[in-house]
């Protein structure tokens, strides 16, 4: 089904009412985004019982009062909101935010304040979660709210669809949705931060999707004061080895794409282990990798890729017992998301930027996995990415949003 502007009426005065309305509540958007930041909601441990009480309740304070509690597990809610659909041939539209953060993490003494007390300081809101993606989230909130007071019959349906565990693969949260609770509509827009160097650069019709897999040594375990007396393989040796090798050699094959001109990226060793401890000759070793994938590619190819290149490795050196282990389904693989440049969506999603930002942003392919992927794997047309902020920014200390870039949200 076609979606356009116009779809939210004809009349110009209700676009304008909405956009006023949002005007006037700007300090309400920018309050509910540090409540937000005010509920811890970091995957792991992954419990988003705290920030979705507190989304609910602030959706009900706006009138918005069709709300689902969607969970796989009780820890783990996804709040649904449906505003319209009284007449079901008319198009539905997703509005989609994730309420989980990164933890965090080791960085924590280099943040310049409470990373869940949000501080406005030279316009800019600091606190966890600010970029990735509460201030999305709130923008995403006060829209619905805008649009369901001007068209309390609106013909369409739009669903506010904000989901757990985003951050730790999916599995509680867009993917259940989409394989097991069902979700459905006709398009959707996931509204991931779109900014690089600076915010409101590109609308993403494509997202470049992730695998991640172990490459496994195995060795000789046994006391390390005998390794110039007995035969032994020293599985870290031959797993740095492996390592050092595969970041010159590793080919992986991938199709051109014009809005992914960087190819697909190999990150090894994101994750090291080898070794028990002093004293014993180190029987076992591992290193993680996690490829960023592209439209066209399959795990299938993937993995031919890999053992052609650890096949090679094997006949070069007898000695060598290496094994490719891919992680549990979604981490394992989760495809590249795209959607047609001239989808209705993506035509809508321009035009209103246009008209709010007074110029064209360029499509370009989002660098990371959102839940559009699964949305998009069940047929709903998915921008999987476009919204305020600086992806940079994400999962690091003084994350930050501009405060005019959450209300520029609202309004588109």
């Amino acid at each position: 089904m076609a979606l356009s502007v116009s779809d939210l009426g004809s009349e110009r005065n209700g676009t304008d009412k909405i956009l006023t309305l949002l005007g006037a509540w700007q300090k309400e958007i920018l309050d509910f985004t540090t409540q937000l930041i005010a509920a811890p909601s970091p995957t792991p441990p992954g419990d988003e019982r705290q920030v979705a009480q507190v989304l609910v309740d602030h959706l009900r304070g706006l009138g918005l009062s069709d709300i689902t509690i969607a969970a796989k597990k009780p820890e783990r809610p996804n709040v649904i909101c449906r505003i319209g659909g009284r007449d079901s041939r008319a198009p539905s539209l997703i509005l989609n935010g994730h309420i989980d953060t990164q933890p965090v993490g080791d960085v924590a003494k280099q943040w310049h304040s409470d990373p869940f007390t949000a501080e406005v300081r030279d316009g800019r809101l600091y606190g966890l979660g600010a970029t990735d993606m509460k201030g999305s989230v709130a923008a995403i909130v006060y829209a619905a709210a805008a649009i369901a007071r001007t068209y309390p019959d609106l013909p369409g349906e739009l669903l506010l669809v904000f989901s757990a565990d985003e951050e730790g693969g999916s599995t509680y949260g867009g993917k259940y949705l989409a394989y097991d609770y069902g979700l459905r509509a006709d398009a959707a827009i996931v509204c991931e931060p779109t900014g690089i160097d600076q915010p409101w650069e590109f609308i993403a019709p494509v997202a470049r999707g992730i695998s991640c897999f172990k490459i496994k040594v195995k060795g000789t375990q046994m006391h390390s004061s005998l390794s110039d007396q007995l035969p032994s393989v020293n599985a870290s040796v031959k797993m740095a080895g492996v390592l050092e090798r595969m970041s010159r050699e590793l080919r992986i094959q991938a199709p051109h794409h014009a809005l992914c001109p960087d190819g697909t990226p190999i990150n090894l060793g994101v994750m090291l282990h080898g070794g028990v401890t002093y004293g014993v000759y180190p029987g076992y070793a591992e290193f993680a990798v996690d490829v960023r994938t592209i439209p066209g590619m399959t795990q299938e190819g993937l993995e031919r890729d890999v053992e052609a290149f650890l096949d090679k490795e094997r006949r070069e050196d007898p000695q060598l017992d290496v094994e490719l282990v891919f992680e549990p389904l979604p981490v394992g693989w989760t495809p590249p998301c795209e959607v047609a440049a001239d989808a209705p969506v993506v035509l809508a999603a321009q035009t209103a930027a246009r008209q709010l930002l007074g110029s064209d942003l360029p499509l370009r392919a989002m660098p990371a996995v959102t839940d559009g992927a699964h949305f998009a794997a069940v047929g709903i047309d998915t921008i999987p990415a476009f919204g305020p902020g600086l992806l940079p920014l994400a999962h690091n200390a003084n994350e930050y949003i501009d405060v005019h870039n959450i209300g520029q949200a609202a309004q588109i």
